[in-house]
């Protein structure tokens, strides 16, 4: 199933430098998602319930600056465009702020442990959202073309998961290089916070806004808000969105105390992490190609369903499994490869979507949003984590009780096993087609070239 709406097709170095801008993104949220939990807990060693309020609070600061930045990236407008101002601005703090989550302050309280992390989480959030939202935001203003954006997103997410492939493999590698963990884990920061600013500096100077000139919003903050809940392909999009990254955030957040206190695989995490990232790299392309044969909703359904069936076996793997946790971690990776790629490969669609009904583009708002409403549905499942362990009788560095792997495994399994069917029924009722698209783009068109008429009629 192949629907274009445009014969300009991008140089493939464009796609490549815009692939390339998502190592910053990608590295630093693999490395969060995987490792930030576990540190806090057993290398910080600040206990479970003060940690329950750093992962909440700090992600529902993340949820709130991401429309925050999204309506302001829509309304600046320089001779450099309206997104990459942002990356030029942000790349440097960012980095530095990204270190700073990994030093342990020589704190014994444990609330002014808590206070910092929280401080740094806030910081480091913060500019993330500075970069990564207008970093999004340029899918819709590069190309136009229905299948060359999941092709864009594919580059994408090739860098995301190669980027998680490297950072899963070297961060354990790096953080047990070194008599203290917490010496490890500081290192091993500013290595991947130095590397993660100059992709930025990269877009900044290579990548232009192709439909910068495009009229953009003048709405406020309360009208965006307004008239983006009142697209209904928004709400699906979002929905979409926000299952599949709670169960991300779930999976990877657990995933190191699975392998660590129930199959006791712990020595295995330096290989086990960067083989599901490999598998996901790998099935980037395939799930671009099922995409463009299939349609985007379709390849989503058919990666969730393959996903679901391998959280609910962790929930069931024995503790003496063994090397059968290497083969489940590899066929997870097409279900992974599908949440990445799908659901931002959709959301231009509805940029245009919204254009047609309101005039307006929003580019920014509508990525701004989208994260919103999935990082608000993530920061639950972050403080339900810590919040079961610790009423589990969680104890860090010690052989667990019965309770709390039991507690791990159903989160593991169950959990990602509901969210997944809700997201695939969402996407079944996605409304935009590859058909309606076309057709979006053709009123579009058409709207345009009226207006056009128009103008020129009164300067006759």
């Amino acid at each position: 199933m192949t629907t274009s709406t445009t014969s300009t097709k991008l140089p493939l170095i464009t796609k490549f430098i815009y692939g390339i801008g998502d190592w910053g993104n990608t590295t630093t949220t693999t490395i969060f998602g995987f490792f930030f939990l576990y540190f806090l807990t057993d290398v910080a060693h600040l206990p479970p319930i003060y940690a329950s309020p750093v992962m909440l609070i700090g992600t529902i600061w993340d949820a709130i600056n991401d429309p925050l930045v999204g309506v302001l990236a829509d309304k600046v407008h320089t001779r450099w465009g309206r997104r990459r101002p942002f990356f030029l601005i942000g790349a440097v703090p960012f980095g530095l702020s990204f270190i700073m989550l990994w030093w342990v302050p020589p704190f014994t309280n444990n609330f002014l442990l808590m206070l910092y992390y929280l401080v740094a989480y806030i910081l480091f959030d913060t500019f993330f959202t500075l970069v990564c939202v207008p970093y999004g935001t340029l899918t819709p203003e590069l190309t136009q073309d229905y299948n060359e954006r999941t092709e864009l997103t594919g580059f994408r997410m090739g860098t995301s998961m190669a980027g998680g492939l490297l950072a899963a493999f070297f961060v354990p590698v790096i953080a047990s290089a070194f008599p203290e963990a917490k010496t490890g884990y500081l290192v091993m920061a500013l290595i991947f916070g130095i590397l993660a600013m100059f992709p930025y500096f990269l877009l900044f100077f290579k990548i232009k806004e192709k439909y910068q000139q495009t009229p953009s919003s003048d709405l406020s903050i309360f009208q965006s808000f307004i008239y983006t809940l009142k697209n209904r392909a928004f709400r699906f999009a979002a929905g979409i969105y926000m299952t599949s990254w709670m169960t991300v955030a779930m999976v990877s957040s657990l995933f190191i105390y699975y392998v660590t206190y129930w199959i006791n695989m712990a020595k295995q995490l330096d290989y086990l992490l960067p083989v599901i990232q490999l598998s996901a790299f790998i099935f980037v392309p395939i799930i671009v190609k099922i995409s463009d044969k299939t349609g985007k909703t379709k390849a989503y359904i058919m990666g969730m369903v393959w996903w679901t069936a391998v959280m609910l076996s962790l929930a069931f793997l024995p503790s003496n499994a063994g090397n059968i946790v290497f083969v489940i971690a590899a066929l997870a990776g097409a279900g992974i490869a599908a949440a990445h790629v799908i659901p931002w490969s959709i959301i231009p669609d509805v940029v245009d979507d919204d254009e047609l009904r309101t005039g307006h583009r929003r580019e920014g708002t509508f990525y701004g949003y989208m994260v919103f409403i999935q990082k608000a549905g993530t920061a639950v499942m972050l403080a339900i984590i810590p919040w079961v362990l610790s009423r589990t009788g969680y104890v860090p560095n010690q052989p667990q009780n019965v309770q709390t792997t039991t507690a791990i495994r159903m989160m593991m399994g169950f959990i990602p096993t509901i969210l997944l069917t809700i997201s695939m029924f969402l996407a079944w009722k996605f409304p935009i087609t590859p058909e309606k698209y076309a057709s979006i783009r053709q009123q579009i068109a058409k709207k345009k070239a009226s207006e056009a008429g128009s103008a020129n009629e009164k300067i006759l």
